[in-house]
């Protein structure tokens, strides 16, 4: 049996919403990489994996100088259509598995993102993603077949998210989502966020980086939070912003 083809795409942009430019700042904060290169970084440390490539919006000129500078692996696709972007880098890479990362992410942890890999290939789901941990730690993987499917009618909510037509229709794609081990029992009473998405985030996530080093995972998040939970009580308030319902 052909082993399926693996990528991880990572989704990221010069201006977001919240904190335009996060993806360049330094972490820790008078740190040499930049947010972006923590997560490529990382994501090139998953293993069995053939291709790791930021997914640029095509008019991104400042993302896309940087991946040429940095000499980094990039794809340039639909602006305004995230998933078309998605199903545009998974045909030209030749995928039959496709790891999703973001760019607000320098946290995520490529043992889990190794492990999700694992188990959705074990149990021959369309799409898999852990549920129970730290925020911005973990990443979602599906079947190329699944992105690329039409049996369910696009929506505009289905452009902006780029597997949403996945997991709205459980009934129609294999879709899990279990909790994982490290996160069931250490979680109470709330769930540190260590994504990127505002100023408290950032001020967060520079605070991990400079204790733990660059190449921490959620086990030393988890450690960390059990002994000094007021380390995450800076961005505890946070909304984080859902995907569109049904």
């Amino acid at each position: 049996m052909i082993a399926p083809r693996i990528g991880i795409l990572i989704q990221a942009r010069s201006n977001s919403t919240r904190l335009p430019g996060k993806i360049y700042l330094g972490l820790p904060e008078n740190g040499d990489r930049a947010q972006i290169e923590h997560v490529y970084r990382r994501m090139l440390r998953v293993p069995g994996v053939a291709i790791v490539s930021l997914i640029v919006p095509e008019n991104d000129l400042r993302l896309i100088q940087w991946c040429r500078i940095h000499r980094v692996e990039h794809f340039v696709g639909s602006e305004l259509d995230v998933r078309e972007r998605y199903r545009a880098a998974t045909r030209h890479y030749g995928l039959d598995v496709v790891v999703r990362a973001t760019g607000d992410n320098p946290c995520v942890d490529p043992v889990l993102a190794g492990e999700a890999v694992a188990a959705m290939r074990s149990g021959e789901y369309d799409l898999f993603s852990f549920c129970n941990l730290p925020l911005g730690c973990a990443v979602e993987v599906f079947q190329s077949a699944a992105l690329m499917s039409e049996l369910v009618a696009a929506r505009p909510e289905h452009r902006e998210h780029v597997s949403l037509h996945i997991k709205h229709n459980a009934d129609i794609f294999r879709v899990s989502h279990p909790t994982h081990a490290l996160g069931s029992n250490r979680l109470a009473p709330g769930t540190p966020r260590v994504t990127v998405d505002t100023a408290e985030d950032l001020s967060v996530v520079r605070a991990l980086f400079s204790r733990l080093g660059p190449d921490f995972g959620v086990r030393e998040i988890l450690s960390l939070y059990e002994r000094e939970p007021e380390l995450f009580s800076t961005n505890a308030l946070v909304e984080q912003r859902v995907f569109a319902k049904r």
